[in-house]
């Protein structure tokens, strides 16, 4: 059984000072801070919809069968997360992971219930999780530093919250209560910060997937990554921000009173994409976490997810 040791080196070996308190006072952390070995949690989702039978119920299926198999692989590992102080991509990176397995099972929910747009929008959180796991672990000598910061936008975003609050409950008693709250956790009536995303860069998502990984192959073309990037984010993104190509399936007909429809799936089917989307970058997610904490994918991951991928049918034929 595998298990991360207290006493393998570290990536980098000064860890950057955070304020204890604010700290020890996040969900974040009170959920992570157990020695028990860590899994993923399985949710037993209950919902009560209507709407119309998807028309790749057995792909779903397969998808379904792939996520429970890797759940399992990953709680044979035994990994034990160290202490945050210390090994702080421990926790970041199996939260993401955690994560990446809840949005995954909203997905089949969405999906199951014939939502297969809404699940295809929601698809983008899945690769925003491994964007964010593939920036952190692209460079060992910054993966500390990054992981901070990443952990750190916790404080910023308080801050954001904090200066409108303040300026909501200005001379009200509720405004000396928020005063008393910041200056226990050190947070500053400063909301700057949110204006940039947390990793300082640009046009994130377009960079960091062009940007080589360790565990990039020679598939990675700059061309896949361009042609991944516009169907896996670009895409998703109108489904996201409701752009106009969004609205084909629900548009009104002439002359006819305007009752509330449900999608008419004529222009938009992108149920099976969606599916692609999940196995492949829940996948990517386990390998980027386990790639931070020095930990090997098992040859059973690899086969699983190759199975899978291979079983699917080509998108494009459900994809109108």
């Amino acid at each position: 059984m595998s298990s991360i040791d207290d006493n393998r080196p570290k990536r980098v070996s000064t860890p950057i000072a955070l304020k204890a308190p604010f700290w020890q006072s996040c969900v974040l952390l009170q959920t992570l801070t157990d020695t028990s070995a860590f899994t993923v949690t399985d949710p037993k989702p209950r919902y009560d919809v209507v709407m119309p039978a998807i028309d790749n119920q057995g792909e779903l299926d397969r998808v379904r069968s792939y996520m429970q198999g890797l759940q399992q692989e990953i709680s044979k590992l035994g990994i034990h997360p160290r202490s945050f102080a210390a090994s702080p991509f421990d926790h970041i990176g199996l939260a993401l992971v955690s994560k990446a397995f809840s949005i995954s099972n909203a997905v089949l929910i969405l999906l199951d219930a014939g939502f297969a747009e809404e699940a295809f929008g929601l698809s983008r959180s899945l690769v925003e999780c491994a964007l964010t796991l593939r920036f952190l672990t692209q460079d060992q000598n910054k993966l500390q530093q990054r992981t901070w910061d990443y952990a750190q936008f916790e404080v910023i975003d308080k801050q954001y919250w904090m200066h409108y609050a303040l300026k909501h409950v200005a001379g009200q008693p509720a405004e000396q209560e928020i005063r008393d709250y910041a200056k226990r956790f050190d947070l500053e009536d400063d909301p700057s910060g949110s204006r940039t995303h947390w990793s300082g860069m640009d046009r994130f998502a377009w960079r960091v997937n062009l940007d080589d990984h360790p565990l990039d192959n020679a598939a990675n073309t700059e061309l896949a990554k361009k042609s991944g990037y516009a169907v896996e984010y670009h895409a998703t993104s109108s489904f996201v921000h409701c752009f106009s190509p969004v609205v084909n399936n629900f548009l009104p007909s002439e002359g006819v009173p305007f009752e509330v429809k449900e999608s008419s799936r004529q222009c938009e089917r992108p149920s099976q994409a969606t599916l692609f989307i999940l196995i492949s970058y829940l996948h990517s997610c386990v390998a980027y976490a386990l790639f931070g904490m020095n930990e090997e994918r098992t040859q059973s991951m690899n086969d699983l997810f190759s199975e899978t991928l291979a079983s699917l049918l080509p998108y494009r034929k459900l994809h109108h």
